[in-house]
């Protein structure tokens, strides 16, 4: 029987590549090149929304910050709602936390009467201030929703400092929309806070002109 030579390999068919020493296969060229570029490609998107989601949160926190010299805090909100996520059907309730009670603050796009259930507390829209969270209808359980609540899209709470201050009720969206996406999500998130304090500015100022 003839052998092989001490510590050496059994010889391999010509054009057949070797296994590499530590037991790992070669991964060949156009496939990790394929890799790479998918990756790049992945990063360059993450990139770009970003990009993107940055240029709105700055429209949006300059917009606010204009309304604070204009007292329109209410008109500013409702732009950027309508701009940058696509809805003109906004109502602005503010919460009284010692009462624990609405009251309506400003709205645009729907009919008074339509807002009046919600000053009750009830549906999603009570669950936003009771929970602390803002609440979309997307996420809602199955039969969770009120019957007026049913064109209601988002209840989105108003925060400043733990300090529920409000809450911004948006209904239909703009008929190009079918739904809310990642980048509305955070614009939301960046009103929670900045929209709060926004408010809370301009009912300083309100009580210094009354004063």
């Amino acid at each position: 029987m003839t052998g092989t030579g001490n510590g050496s390999r059994p010889p391999t068919k010509a054009g057949c590549p070797t296994e590499p020493a530590d037991g790992n296969a070669l991964i060949p060229t156009g496939m990790e090149e394929l890799r790479v570029r998918v990756q790049q490609l992945s990063l360059r998107e993450q990139i770009e929304r970003n990009h993107f989601l940055l240029m709105r949160l700055n429209a949006a926190n300059a917009r606010l910050i204009q309304s604070l010299e204009q007292g329109d805090v209410f008109e500013a909100i409702a732009e950027i709602i309508a701009n940058l996520l696509g809805s003109e059907e906004i109502a602005v309730f503010d919460y009284h936390s010692a009462e624990k009670t609405f009251s309506l603050a400003w709205s645009s796009g729907v009919e008074a009467e339509a807002l009046q259930p919600f000053l009750c507390g009830a549906g999603m829209f009570g669950r936003a201030v009771q929970q602390g969270l803002s609440q979309f209808q997307e996420r809602q359980q199955d039969g969770a929703l009120l019957p007026y609540e049913k064109n209601l899209t988002a209840c989105v709470i108003l925060k400043s400092s733990r300090e529920i201050v409000g809450v911004i009720a948006i209904f239909g969206l703009l008929p190009q929309k079918n739904s809310l996406e990642w980048a509305d999500y955070e614009l939301l998130k960046f009103l929670e806070t900045y929209g709060a304090v926004a408010m809370k500015f301009q009912r300083l100022q309100g009580t210094q002109v009354s004063t």
